[in-house]
């Protein structure tokens, strides 16, 4: 819709001199008369009537592409014609109105709509802040417009990446407003958000850990992401609080304190009962307070994914791995987006959340967040090329054309076989194609060499050795299983004539591969090196001895050689055909190339690289925890089945693990397994929704129930 068909006579309003303006208009109503206010406040907004909040949402709306913008100021050339949306909010505010007069107020902040500041990917900036609304009540309409007042507010600084300063001395009193500035609309379309915004989901309790006198040093007890809440009595004193995810002096290990990042500020006026930042998130587990304040909790914040799964065994490895991905996991979904990381980068990478969009929407109520940042994807597809970026909404950042663009196909595929959406489906079904065609222009000779001219080209990233994997490979690899999953796409939708081209294509890239990285003598791709047979065996590459090779390999080394792209083709690959134990050991390994290696180097979160170097919460490692569910655990859907209509229940049983349980809760309902072995048994126990058709498969033992089953099998 266009800003005429969802606001109708509402003018959009800006107060140019302030990024944190405070807007109020008083209107009459009556008592609990029925309201509607659809309302889009740019970056973010927070809206209150009568001085009470209307919502507990944080940093709405979501972000997207918001609107067209000059992107010659990227870090690298990009030339690709975009589509653009952005979100707005209807709130039913029914019980706020009183009878007579009301007052509306709103708050704006930058969010990524005005980001400005950090400039490692170039220039991201979209816009000014600018707020629109609609009132729609049985007693009239109550519109934005230049009438609305507006007061450049209390917030003096307000950054995503480097923080908040408020002089709560600049208080607006009643008659401090002058009227709004009205502006143009964005370009863009726009769309009523149904994708959850970001909340308080729990608080900490913070610990003292060094007392300087003026400076205090708090540990929040894991690594999260919100902020303090703090507390002075005093009025017209500075309290600084900044924030990191590390303390120890260790070169390139974590993210530390850094002056002025992640950094708020607050002149007190001795009134208010508790300080915090309106429009962002710190990711830390460490804060600094400097002044005479005290921390009240830590408030963790993150979009409002309720955990819907849980994870229990007797090996304290896994455990560690379920909870640190679920940790790092929220950590990451802020404002619609899956990022990398939640402080250095906060970008929606289509690499990380392609690699972990499946355990994700299995472990989290994220359907309707994933439906989001699906748009994000097709809104930064170059409309002329069919080019997918590597961050979605695009805001920069390297990546490869497959490991990162291939979140085309990915994502929606996965969206489908958890949720069951078809429609979707259909509708990502053309884009998919155009991506192709996109990727037969990068190849040579029937490999993907190279993407945009003078950009990235990643293959596999973040292996513990530097990258030898040839990025070549990787990518033509990662266009096979791409081409085959939409094989399987169009054969769900009734469409294969339209794909009849691509069996031939696959066979043409998979001899091209063999042509160019097998060796029949020693039987492995590419040495092997860091997890590369794998890449070849998940599309039916190899021949009879490569998966003996590789198994001969990994059972020596013992752990993992792999980057984000081969760790979770390795594992899986590794359960599939029989090798569970060998998946198994390297999940709960203890080498310095493991899980283990996290945790007992006191990490609560997982790590963008093995030996802890950068960002100490980075979620693409976990993509391999949806094996705790569908292997160790034995969740599976059946063939061609999708959103657990058909499930098969069959564990992995394996050396390490004698008791197991836990539960996910699917389109159809909770599915849930617990299994504790005695010797050369297990007896099973599985409860599973009565509309799911169940069955359970074990070496050679079939049996089909509907509710619930009790088995003991021979191991």
């Amino acid at each position: 819709m266009t800003s005429k068909e969802i606001f109708k006579n509402a003018k959009w309003i800006t107060m140019p001199e302030s990024d944190a303006p405070i807007f109020k208009k008083s209107f009459c109503a009556q008592a609990n008369e029925k309201a509607i206010i659809t309302i889009c406040g740019l970056g973010a907004f927070k809206l209150y009537i009568n001085g009470k909040k209307v919502s507990e949402d944080l940093l709405a709306p979501n972000a997207s592409n918001y609107c067209y913008r000059d992107l010659s100021g990227f870090l690298y050339p990009l030339f690709d014609e975009l589509s653009f949306r952005t979100y707005c909010i209807q709130y039913d505010v029914t019980e706020f109105m009183k009878e007579g007069e009301n007052t509306l107020a709103v708050m704006l902040g930058n969010s990524y709509y005005n980001q400005n500041r950090r400039t490692v990917e170039g220039d991201v900036f979209y816009g000014h802040p600018k707020l629109c609304y609609l009132l729609e009540k049985e007693s009239g309409n109550v519109i934005s417009d230049k009438s609305t007042l507006v007061n450049k507010g209390f917030i003096t600084e307000n950054n995503l990446f480097y923080g908040e300063a408020h002089d709560y001395s600049l208080l607006p009193c009643g008659d401090c407003f002058t009227e709004s500035t009205e502006t143009e609309a964005d370009k863009t379309e726009f769309y009523i958000q149904t994708s959850p915004c970001d909340k308080v989901t729990r608080t900490l309790t913070p610990v003292l850990i060094k007392d300087e006198g003026k400076t205090k040093l708090y540990d929040a007890g894991e690594n999260t992401v919100g902020y303090a809440v703090i507390a002075c009595k005093e009025k017209g004193k500075k309290i600084t609080v900044s924030y990191a995810e590390d303390i120890y002096d260790k070169e390139n290990f974590g993210m530390h304190f850094e002056e002025g990042y992640q950094t708020d500020t607050f002149i007190t006026d001795g009134i208010q009962a508790e300080y915090a930042p309106h429009f962002l998130w710190h990711g830390f587990r460490y804060f600094r307070i400097e002044g005479d304040a005290v921390p009240l909790r830590v408030d963790v914040v993150h979009s409002d994914c309720p955990v819907t799964s849980s994870f229990e065994c007797d090996n304290p490895q896994l455990n560690w791995l379920y909870n640190a991905f679920i940790r790092t996991q929220l950590a990451n979904m802020h404002c619609g987006i899956p990022s990398d990381c939640p402080h250095r980068e906060r970008l929606g990478y289509t690499g990380d959340g392609q690699l972990c969009c499946e355990a994700a929407m299995m472990m989290l109520d994220s359907k309707e967040f994933y439906r989001k940042w699906l748009y994000d994807i097709s809104d930064c597809q170059c409309l002329k090329t069919g080019h997918v970026q590597h961050t979605a909404p695009l805001m920069g950042g390297g990546g490869g054309p497959c490991g990162w663009g291939g979140a085309m196909v990915e994502v929606p595929y996965k969206f489908y076989k958890l949720y069951g959406d078809k429609d979707l489906l259909e509708e990502f079904f053309p884009k998919m194609l155009r991506y192709f065609d996109y990727l037969e222009t990068r190849s040579e000779n029937s490999l993907i060499y190279r993407e945009e001219e003078n950009g990235w080209c990643l293959g596999d990233w973040c292996a513990p050795e530097p990258i030898k994997i040839p990025e070549a490979y990787v990518n033509t690899c990662l266009y096979v299983l791409f081409m085959q999953q939409v094989l399987e796409i169009a054969s769900i939708l009734g469409r294969e004539k339209e794909v009849t081209f691509l069996p031939k294509r696959i066979e043409r890239v998979k001899k091209a591969i063999n042509v160019a990285y097998f060796s029949a003598a020693s039987h492995n791709y590419c040495g092997d090196i860091q997890g590369a047979n794998s890449l070849a065996l998940q599309i039916g590459l190899g021949d009879e001895f490569t998966l003996r090779k590789t198994v001969e390999k990994y059972k020596k080394l013992g752990m993992y050689d792999t980057g984000i792209i081969a760790t979770p083709a390795l594992t899986q690959y590794l359960f599939e055909n029989g090798e569970g134990q060998l998946a198994f050991d390297l999940l709960s390994s203890k080498g310095e190339v493991s899980f283990d290696y996290m945790a007992r180097n006191g990490a609560t979160t997982l790590w963008e690289n093995w030996n802890g170097e950068s960002s100490k919460n980075h979620p693409m490692f976990g993509a391999v925890s949806k094996c705790l569910f569908t292997y160790l655990l034995g969740i599976r859907q059946a063939e061609a089945s999708s959103a657990y209509t058909d499930v098969v229940i069959s564990p992995v049983f394996v050396d390490g693990i004698n008791r197991a349980k836990g539960h996910i809760t699917t389109e159809n309902g909770v599915i849930a397994v617990e299994y504790v072995k005695d010797g050369s048994s297990a007896e099973i126990t599985v409860n599973a929704d009565e509309r799911i058709r169940a069955s359970f498969l074990y070496n050679g033992v079939h049996k089909e129930f509907t509710g619930s089953i009790k088995i003991k099998v021979a191991i």
